[in-house]
């Protein structure tokens, strides 16, 4: 893959992460998150940097490292400082495949009693305080990456979603998060209970996604994977489940597993069963490395990058 990026690139305003992505037309897919637990933690603004530094979230980096759950946590916008929650969505694993939709649970907390919380949540321990949402209480989330203080373009762009999102999603609670991880992306977020995250959102799209609407190329290209899925070309195989069976893909219980690699090509088997019948889909999806594109920063602005992302390109998609 080309690049053509500019002195001017680097020093112009349109040359935010965000908008440099867009314009070199990277695909995000294969960029998300891989965790079967997420965690959000009312902390109030403002966060720093490393949102873990933050005075309410003392000792959790340590407390999350001695667990081997995937798990993301992150801190959220309180509605009321003096009513802080924790919101979980969780799945499990049963014979090898990976549960979806994640399920919800809510509990309130004193700011002293935190790690007891999270210790608890971590360990899988059922408490009144901690309300566990029935299939028809789910409620849709949309967590959206709002932290300036990490990168600007989630701090502008990402709020400026997640405001407009707020005002224009009936049935939808929308959140401002931290640092998801690709700020390059922006506005990037997570939706629930499905757990799939997306890149360089608009309303327009959010409208597609909650209201289910026929899947069109553009928005496929904006998926950046389904955390159920590893990072990288098993999250690419997976969402092409999206382009075979549309939204009701996110229903099947499913499983993406490299079978081979050679050289720059590699094969992935996606399996998955319907949620009703247990009806087994197959396909195999061939994909291959097309080249590698720099991981902007807006930090480091003008800065020859240092880090880089493979770009792959899909070739056959197999029915079995």
């Amino acid at each position: 893959m080309k690049l053509n990026v500019s002195i001017d690139d680097t020093e112009s305003e349109d040359s935010r992460c965000s908008k440099v992505t867009r314009r070199l037309e990277i695909d995000s897919c294969g960029t998300a998150v891989r965790a079967d637990l997420f965690i959000a933690v009312d902390v109030p603004l403002p966060w720093p940097k490393s949102v873990f530094n933050h005075q309410l979230l003392t000792g959790v980096t340590e407390l999350l490292d001695s667990y081997s759950t995937p798990t993301r946590l992150l801190a959220s916008v309180p509605e009321n400082n003096d009513h802080l929650t924790v919101t979980t969505y969780q799945r499990n694993q049963t014979d090898h495949l990976v549960e979806s939709p994640l399920r919800q649970s809510q509990t309130t907390f004193h700011p002293s009693d935190l790690l007891d919380v999270l210790k608890g949540i971590l360990d899988g321990e059922k408490s009144e305080e901690l309300t566990a949402a029935t299939q028809e209480e789910q409620v849709r989330e949309l967590w959206v990456c709002t932290q300036g203080s990490h990168d600007i373009c989630c701090g502008s762009e990402g709020t400026a979603l997640s405001l407009e999102a707020n005002k224009n999603l009936p049935g939808v609670k929308v959140r401002r998060v931290s640092h998801l991880g690709g700020h390059r992306f922006a506005p990037t977020a997570v939706t629930f209970p499905d757990g799939r995250m997306w890149s360089h959102l608009s309303m327009e799209n959010l409208h597609e996604v909650f209201d289910e609407k026929t899947i069109e190329g553009s928005l496929l290209k904006k998926c950046r994977g389904w955390s159920g899925s590893e990072t990288g070309p098993e999250q690419i195989a997976e969402r092409e489940g999206l382009n075979l069976y549309g939204w009701k893909w996110d229903k099947y219980e499913r499983k993406a597993t490299v079978i081979s690699e050679e050289e720059s090509e590699i094969k992935v088997l996606v399996t998955g069963f319907a949620p009703r019948d247990q009806t087994e889909t197959r396909f195999e999806v061939v994909i291959e490395e097309s080249g590698k594109t720099p991981i902007f920063s807006c930090d480091k602005a003008g800065d020859i990058p240092t880090k880089w992302q493979a770009q792959y390109e899909v070739k056959t998609v197999d029915v079995q």
